[in-house]
């Protein structure tokens, strides 16, 4: 599945971003929604897609600010997989 067709899947989880805009998303957006309202079979996709590195990218530039927009646990979540797959 390509990134493009995975939003697709999932743009039902990007409630807030005009349909036309969807496709525009960054991967720091596209983690977040996923981790936090997509499904286990999505996350496991997701990483598929954009691989543990880039994963890691987006967790190191999380700041505490952004760290606000997780849930804690689905934090702490994307937290050990970036440190057991991408360290």
């Amino acid at each position: 599945m390509t990134r493009a067709e995975f939003i697709e899947k999932n743009k039902h989880l990007f409630w807030y971003i005009k349909k036309e805009k969807i496709q525009d998303i960054g991967n720091e957006v596209l983690v977040e929604f996923i981790f936090n309202y997509g499904t286990w079979d999505d996350v496991k996709e997701l990483i598929k897609i954009i691989g543990f590195q880039e994963l890691k990218i987006v967790y190191e530039a999380t700041t505490d600010r952004k760290i606000g927009n997780y849930i804690p646990e689905m934090y702490s979540l994307l937290q050990r997989i970036v440190y057991k797959y991408a360290s």
